[in-house]
């Protein structure tokens, strides 16, 4: 189902698609989707299927949400015999569709933002520990990409997928190579970026190296100092408006406490 809103900041519609969920030839209510579920408290919402990925011929891979956007869940919804079960993959609060990882897997991200990586057949849920981008996948082998902004590095790793075990890495220092911009790049053009500027083997031994031809952009000392002034005065500017935050809490309950007093009729 496609619904269109049109968007008075630009003047255009905007095409929504969503989904309906039918069991033998029936349409599934909002109740009996809860119920699959097994959340008591989301017996009386309103769901919207954002994303329906057929998985085999009597599973797919699905990203529901509350109506009103409070709530929502990555699942794979079964129908076998007549019956229909719901597997949660992971729950949150903000955005329980997919991201972009290698032709036949998905990426989710939990609670904690883990990387889940989904192999849609057969259908299997690996956790890789922290907020990494999948770049590349050979047999059990993923290359992973992630900013670690704290210790100014980017690093590319390989990866084991069955345990999670570190193969190989390559650091690269963010005041020598910018960050690429890979957050939207499709599933092609992540791979493209790691064989561009990356050799890459995953056996007999795995490993990863920088080519010397590689394409990376990279930046001046002057320019890394600038992003360094910028962070600095943001961190500033942070701390400052927590201690705002904290003063007014701190003077409401004063005041609360005073007020509180005075009913008493006890000294201050």
């Amino acid at each position: 189902m496609t619904e269109s809103t049109l968007d008075i900041n630009v003047s255009k519609y905007r095409h929504y698609t969503s989904y309906a969920l039918y069991l033998d030839g029936d349409k599934l209510s909002d109740e009996g989707f809860a119920t699959l579920l097994r959340e008591p408290d989301a017996a009386n919402e309103q769901f919207v299927h954002d994303e329906a990925i057929v998985l085999d011929p009597t599973s797919v891979l699905l990203a529901s949400r509350t109506r009103d956007g409070t709530r929502c869940w990555s699942t794979r919804l079964t129908a076998s015999g007549g019956t229909a079960t719901a597997e949660t993959i992971d729950k949150g609060s903000i955005d329980c569709t997919t991201r972009t990882a290698p032709r036949g897997w998905r990426a989710l991200y939990d609670a904690s933002s883990n990387l889940l990586l989904v192999r849609e057949q057969p259908f299997h849920v690996y956790t890789m520990a922290g907020y990494w981008y999948p770049l590349w996948i050979e047999g059990d082998v993923v290359a992973l990409y992630q900013e670690q902004k704290e210790r100014e590095r980017l690093v590319v790793k390989l990866a084991r997928i069955s345990s999670g075990e570190m193969l190989a890495e390559q650091l690269l220092p963010m005041s020598q190579f910018a960050e690429p911009e890979l957050l939207r790049a499709s599933a092609e053009e992540r791979q493209q970026w790691l064989l561009d500027n990356f050799t890459v083997s995953a056996a007999p031994t795995a490993s990863i190296r920088l080519r010397p031809d590689n394409k990376l952009k990279t930046i001046s000392p002057e320019t890394w100092a600038a992003y360094q002034e910028i962070d600095r005065h943001n961190r500033e500017e942070d701390a400052r408006a927590r201690a705002a935050g904290e003063a007014w809490h701190r003077a409401q309950r004063e005041e609360l406490m005073r007020e509180e007093a005075a009913r008493q009729g006890t000294p201050q």
